[in-house]
């Protein structure tokens, strides 16, 4: 009866095992495609030269060195980053006179949306070390860069220059998180 407990229980955290290593392979490449199609998008949007109105907005260093994270939190960063840059371009966006067309920034919204909801599914097998990792230093970090982007846009009144200074930015990030989906690989 106990060899029959142990052998199930052995076979269940080796196929949860196989499950969550593939499951992050696909996430791997999901979140590839996602990135890469973000940054089309983002392309797509018009762009006028505002170099007067650019500023280092200091992304968080940390976040730049991506080989000292494991998958859980390349993941929850991931996400922070989707999330804060959903936030940024839906934050007062209708107002803004940068005549982008409202098609692309719909679908850039839906890929952002898919991404994260792609996130989710992982970050909610073990939502303790989620927790753990939302109040960390990284992370308050990261939102301060965010909060600074959406800063930007409000002292600037939203301008299109602003904006577009904003879109540079965001379209920064985007190796950034490639690079974090690297992580998913090992």
């Amino acid at each position: 009866m106990t060899n029959g407990c142990i052998l199930q229980t052995l076979l269940l955290l080796c196929f949860s095992t196989t499950a969550l290593s593939i499951s992050y392979k696909a996430l791997r490449l999901y979140q590839s495609s996602g990135s890469v199609t973000c940054q089309e998008l983002l392309l797509q949007l018009n762009i006028r030269p505002c170099l007067e109105d650019r500023i280092n907005f200091k992304l968080p260093e940390k976040i730049k060195h991506q080989q000292q994270f494991k998958k859980k939190d390349a993941a929850f960063l991931i996400h922070e980053m989707l999330q804060n840059i959903f936030s940024v371009f839906t934050n007062d966006f209708s107002s803004t006179g940068t005549g982008w067309n409202k098609t692309i920034v719909e679908n850039l919204f839906g890929e952002l949306h898919k991404q994260m909801d792609r996130l989710e599914t992982i970050l909610k097998e073990k939502p303790e070390e989620s927790l753990a990792w939302r109040n960390s230093m990284a992370i308050l970090h990261l939102k301060s860069y965010y909060r600074r982007l959406q800063r930007y846009l409000k002292d600037k009144e939203y301008s299109s220059c602003a904006w577009m200074v904003v879109r540079a930015e965001i379209m920064r990030n985007f190796p950034i998180i490639s690079k974090l989906t690297d992580c998913f690989q090992n």
